[in-house]
Formats: C-alpha cells, sequence, structure tokens
C-alpha cells in the first residue's frame, strides 16, 4: 500500500482577481486526454428512468422515495418503502434505511435501490434490493452477505471494472468485497471479490478520479496501527483487470466525496475531518482536505490543501466542535463545468444558538474550490423554512442532486435531530447564478405519511 503524504495547510489564499479567491490552488491543474471522464456533475439515482434525478430518504422504520420531475423535488411525487412492503417478517426490518445505495445492479436501465436493515434473527438477510422500473420501485429480492455493521454497514453502487455494468461494493463481516454485477433476480452477481482497501470501511464513495471513464473506490473507516485504530481513509482505481493497490491518505477524515472541482477531467478526492483530536495544530471546529486527481490517480505532483473556516474568503469562524466537513457531496450546481462542494457543519453555533448547524457550498474553478460566491445558510437565513434550535443538527447529511433535469445540481440538506429526532428535509433549487433560497421545499415524517415521534428522518439519504 502507498502512502500520501505532505500534506500542505493553507493559512491564505491567493487572489486570482478581483472577483476570485482561490482556496489553495495546489499548483497548476493539467488537462485530461480527449474522451476522458469528467465527474462535476457526479452520479445520481433515476429509479424510474425518466431522466429525472430522484432521491430517497430513510427515517420513521420506512425509506421514502421523492422522484424528481418538471420544478424538481415536489412530496406528492414519492413512494414509500417500509419492512411490510418488501416482504419482510412482521419482526425483522429494525434499522430499516440504516445503509442505502442506488445503481442499476440488474442492467435493465433502472436504478435499483439497496437497503440495510437488521435481520429478525442472525440467519434472516440484512440487506435487500428493491428494483427499478417505469413508474417506481417494485419486487423485492433479498442478499444473502452479512454487513459488516448489521443495518449500517456501507454500501456503493458503481461500474468498477469498465464492463458496461454497475457492480455493488459492501462491507460485509469477511471485509470489503465486490459483487460484480449484472445481478440475477434471484441475488446472485456475476462473481465476488473481496478488497484490499487497508482500512475497515464505515463509508464508501464512488467516482472517477484517473479519467479511465471505471469508477473508483474510496474507502472511508480506520486502519489498525499496532494495537491502535485510526481514523482514515484509502483510494482504490477500479479496471478491467480488477482494482488496484490501495493508496492510504494518512489524513484522519470520517467522511468524504469525489468531485472534478477543477475542471480538469480527473476527479479530485474530498475528505473530511470534523473533529478536534483529527486535525493538526493550529485549525479549529474541522476541516477538509483536498487530493487532486491525474492521470495516475491521486496527483503526486499537486499538493493537497486543507481549508478550515479560518481560510480566507470561507464563511464563519473556526470554534471547537463545529465539527465542518460532517457530511460532504459534489455536484456542479450552475452547470459551468466544475463540481462544488457541500459541506455539512451540524454542531455550528448561530447567533448563541448551540449547535443548530448550517451548510455551506464552496463553489469549483480552473483553480480548485474558490470562496467566490460561497454561501453559508441555516434555519434562521431568509428563504429557508424553519427556526434555529438548540441540537437542531441542521445539515446532518448533504446531497447535491439534479431532480429537475436541467444539468444543475440541487442542495438537499437533511437532519434527523429537528424537532426532538422527528427529522426533516430542505431542498434548495439552482438556477443559472447557482443555489437559491426562494422556494425552498421543507418536509418531515408527517409530510411524507409517516409517524413523526422519534422518527428520526433523514438520517440517511441517496447521493
Amino acid at each position: 500500500m502507498g502512502s500520501l503524504g505532505g500534506l500542505f495547510v493553507i493559512a491564505t489564499v491567493t487572489a486570482v482577481s478581483a472577483s476570485a479567491v482561490v482556496l489553495g490552488a495546489g499548483g497548476a491543474a493539467t488537462a485530461a486526454p480527449a474522451g476522458a471522464a469528467g465527474s462535476a456533475a457526479g452520479k445520481q439515482a433515476d429509479f424510474n428512468g425518466d431522466g429525472y434525478g430522484d432521491l430517497a430518504v430513510s427515517g420513521g422504520r420506512a425509506v421514502t422515495v421523492m422522484s424528481g420531475g418538471p420544478g424538481g423535488l415536489s412530496t406528492s411525487r414519492r413512494q414509500t418503502l417500509t419492512p411490510a412492503s418488501t416482504g419482510m417478517p412482521q419482526s425483522g426490518g429494525a434499522g430499516f434505511g440504516d445503509s442505502l445505495a442506488a445503481g442499476d445492479l440488474d442492467g435493465d436501465g433502472y436504478d435499483d435501490l439497496v437497503v440495510g436493515f437488521d435481520g429478525a434473527s442472525p440467519a434472516d438477510p440484512d440487506v435487500a434490493v428493491v428494483w427499478g422500473g417505469p413508474g417506481k420501485l417494485s419486487g423485492t429480492t433479498f442478499l444473502s452477505f452479512k454487513p459488516g455493521y448489521g443495518s449500517n454497514g456501507p454500501m456503493v453502487v458503481n461500474d468498477f471494472d469498465g464492463d458496461g455494468k454497475d457492480d455493488l461494493v459492501a462491507e460485509t463481516v469477511e471485509g470489503t468485497t465486490l459483487f460484480r454485477g449484472p445481478f440475477r433476480r434471484d441475488g446472485s452477481s456475476a462473481s465476488t471479490t473481496l478488497v484490499n482497501t487497508g482500512v475497515l470501511a464505515y463509508d464508501l464513495v464512488s467516482g472517477d478520479v484517473n479519467g479511465d471513464r471505471v469508477a473508483d473506490l474510496l474507502a472511508i473507516g480506520r486502519r489498525r496501527t499496532g494495537t491502535t485504530d485510526i481514523a482514515d481513509s484509502a483510494l482504490v482505481l477500479g479496471s478491467g483487470h480488477g482494482f488496484g493497490a490501495a493508496e492510504v491518505f494518512r489524513t484522519r477524515s470520517t467522511s468524504g466525496t469525489i468531485g472534478d472541482v477543477d475542471g480538469d477531467g480527473y476527479g479530485d478526492v474530498i475528505l473530511g475531518a470534523p473533529l478536534e483530536g483529527h486535525n493538526p495544530a493550529g485549525v479549529v471546529g474541522g476541516s477538509i482536505v483536498v487530493e487532486y486527481g491525474s492521470a495516475g490517480g491521486v496527483s503526486t505532483v499537486r499538493k493537497p490543501v486543507r481549508i478550515s473556516q479560518d481560510t480566507a474568503g470561507v464563511p464563519g469562524v473556526g470554534e471547537k466542535y463545529d465539527r465542518f466537513g460532517w457530511d460532504l457531496d459534489a455536484g456542479d450546481v450552475n452547470r459551468d463545468g466544475y463540481a462544488d462542494l457541500a459541506v455539512g457543519v451540524h454542531h455550528e453555533n448561530v447567533s448563541g444558538v448551540t449547535a443548530t448547524g448550517v451548510v455551506d457550498v464552496l463553489r469549483g474553478s480552473a483553480k480548485g474550490l474558490t470562496a467566490t460566491g460561497a454561501i453559508s445558510w441555516h434555519q434562521n437565513t431568509a428563504g429557508v423554512p424553519g427556526v434555529n434550535e438548540k441540537y437542531d443538527e441542521f445539515a446532518t447529511r448533504v446531497s447535491l442532486v439534479d431532480m429537475d433535469k436541467d444539468g444543475r445540481s440541487e442542495l438537499v440538506a437533511g437532519t434527523s435531530s429537528e424537532n426532538v429526532d422527528q427529522g426533516n428535509v430542505w431542498y434548495f433549487k439552482a438556477g443559472s447564478a447557482g443555489l437559491t433560497t426562494r422556494g425552498v421545499v421543507s418536509f418531515g415524517p408527517s409530510s411524507v405519511g409517516l409517524p413523526s415521534k422519534y422518527a428520526a428522518f433523514a438520517r440517511e439519504m441517496t447521493k
């Protein structure tokens, strides 16, 4: 396993023009070769094949699937999946939706939804595939593997071997496992292979870092050093010949995403280090680290860049326990060809209100992430429904998804803590200038026909 060290901690930013401030570009970008795949827009779920992005939200012992359409997300276009509707034994299904993944496992042109839960007994299944199709998801197949963390076992779907068929990677009791597609409706896959990531993963992310049009795997978890487990992440490049050797970042991170923030055709790895003990001296309240992509994977030429709330131009001020970078997602909010970054800061205090939470969005540019046009929103921001309250933890979950098919990613921010663990979701639309607080759609469990008390709605969302 290789090691990606030499982290460059930025304390200042470079002024490129009077209107553009780049957050530590880390060196010049190199354009990808002709035909290489960019990753500004990202991958999104489309369960009914209508071309509009869809969103799955768990909570209230159910998974609510919100279908995209003209105008974007609407609570009137939804489907509710429950343990009963998926054919689970009545005593099973605890933690239904604690882990979610989406992709076209059977190759029929419709994305399918993979749902993790706790079976009624050790002999019962803990993972189900609900199959996509015209109109809605229907039909359920239970998979036989045991997730590594029960209902929370991380999963991700993408084409990791470049054969045009989506594969499933899951953290199982046996380790990180590749289930090569296509899947049959009896739950069998083309083949199964263990993947050496170098970490015990509790989150799995995919994207194209080296521009070869084959998905690469980012594993976020813990690395064993002697008798100590250290939070860490690793990248494994996909190819037609299987996964390559793991590159361990040795950056203490607990979240991550992949997106082409500088538009050079190579996906960039963005790692979140929200916890105080995971940051170098002088960095307070959490940070993110950008590792730039290249034809060989993570660049060995461009320096990694660390960004915090104390980086010039970034909204807010770094304070202990803000947890800047708790959740991350990348997508192109203004269709300029550069991936933008949504950053959850769910323990941010606002005007003395403890841990009410904010969401920041940093824009991509030819030089990388930029403070120009950065936003920071919370429930007391004009146009955002709700009121800041203690421990709302707004933006515990963030997702960027194009639900109105205009080529721009909209922002979804969720928290399972709103109103004493009822939970809530906010959907922010996007236009030519990017995201807006006009026409925000806000909904909780009662809005989609679920019981509200302790629903923990939005504890997980697809990306």
